[in-house]
């Protein structure tokens, strides 16, 4: 497939994804009105390459926006989540197989075009160390889009951690100042991975580094601590956005980086329901996984428990079967 061909396929199903009714939903206006979340799964050749362009993961994540939403411009579609005055922190996760900074960085640009200044808009993690081992680059001043740690915060309280324990369901911790004094926003911009406790580790686990202790809740597969955690108001009430890098992906022996496991996907996934797209998540991993000889998720004996308590929680959505996945490109459920 041509650009070109491409890019009229894309209009085409941005077309007639704009016929459909919204209401607004927990995180925002992406739910249709007959009840089921979405989820885009947009998918390119380019996404599957060694190295990005993100000139051309930031045009492929505006097809993938006007999709989430009837907007016949991108820009509209990022204005439906984010506001001008808001102050956005995108959370990467830099834990082994780490979300790549190209796609970071488009994202940022993306969510500018919403009126955002760059200023406004932070990519962290736990700390500078992993950033910067990720490949980012470190920026905590200076025009343009900040990227720093919690750590790097460590002046206003210890680590860069609130002073008081935040309590929520089972789960008792201090919150990244990031989140608590630097953001109105939050996008949760996760990598598509295995993660030999909770199965998998997606837009929802990723705020594991939002807090100072995740070491104290990875028992029962890191349920129901995982829907704890993202539960509590400070997280809640800022979570606008899920955008999973799922460009090469990793199917088993997470979170650690193995090759071995990974594969040119060449995806990303855009979501309002953080809960819809780790379900999707999980069923691209669990495709992969068969189609390699591996067991799925539950017959491994690491079955993803924490969607259902996010689902209890009201989080979002955890049956496939109340989750509309629309793909651009290549179909989201060919793993080969």
């Amino acid at each position: 497939m041509n650009r070109r061909e491409f890019l009229s396929q894309v209009g085409g199903a941005a077309a007639a994804v704009a016929a459909l009714p919204y209401a607004a939903s927990a995180f925002g206006p992406g739910k249709p009105a007959e009840g089921k979340s979405r989820v885009v799964v947009i998918r390119h050749d380019a996404l599957a390459e060694e190295s990005l362009d993100a000139r051309r993961v930031r045009e492929l994540l505006d097809e993938a926006a006007k999709a989430l939403a009837p907007e016949a411009k991108a820009a509209d579609t990022w204005a439906r989540w984010l506001k001008p005055s808001d102050r956005v922190g995108v959370k990467v996760n830099c834990l082994g197989l780490a979300t790549r900074p190209e796609t970071a960085g488009a994202l940022a640009d993306a969510l500018g075009s919403a009126g955002v200044a760059p200023e406004h808009i932070t990519l962290w993690d736990r700390s500078d160390r992993e950033l910067r081992a990720a490949g980012y680059a470190l920026r905590a001043s200076g025009p343009g889009v900040r990227c720093y740690g919690t750590d790097s915060l460590s002046s206003r309280g210890p680590g860069g951690y609130g002073g008081e324990i935040a309590t929520s369901g089972e789960i008792g911790s201090l919150y990244s100042r990031i989140v608590t004094d630097e953001t109105t926003a939050l996008v949760s911009a996760p990598v598509l991975k295995d993660h030999n406790l909770a199965g998998l580790t997606c837009a929802l686990k990723n705020f594991y580094g939002a807090i100072h202790n995740p070491n104290k809740y990875h028992g029962n597969g890191c349920d129901p601590f995982i829907a704890d955690v993202v539960a509590h108001p400070h997280i809640r009430s800022r979570l606008r956005l899920a955008i999973c890098d799922a460009t090469r992906p990793q199917c088993h022996g997470g979170p650690p980086s193995r090759p071995r496991w990974q594969w040119a996907y060449g995806g990303i996934l855009l979501a309002a329901d953080p809960v819809a797209l780790d379900r999707v998540g999980m069923e691209i991993l669990d495709r992969r996984r068969a189609a390699v000889g591996l067991k799925s998720f539950a017959d491994e004996g690491r079955p993803v428990r924490y969607l259902a308590s996010a689902q209890a929680r009201g989080l979002g959505t955890a049956d496939l079967a109340q989750i509309e996945v629309v793909s651009i490109g290549k179909l989201w459920t060919d793993v080969a």
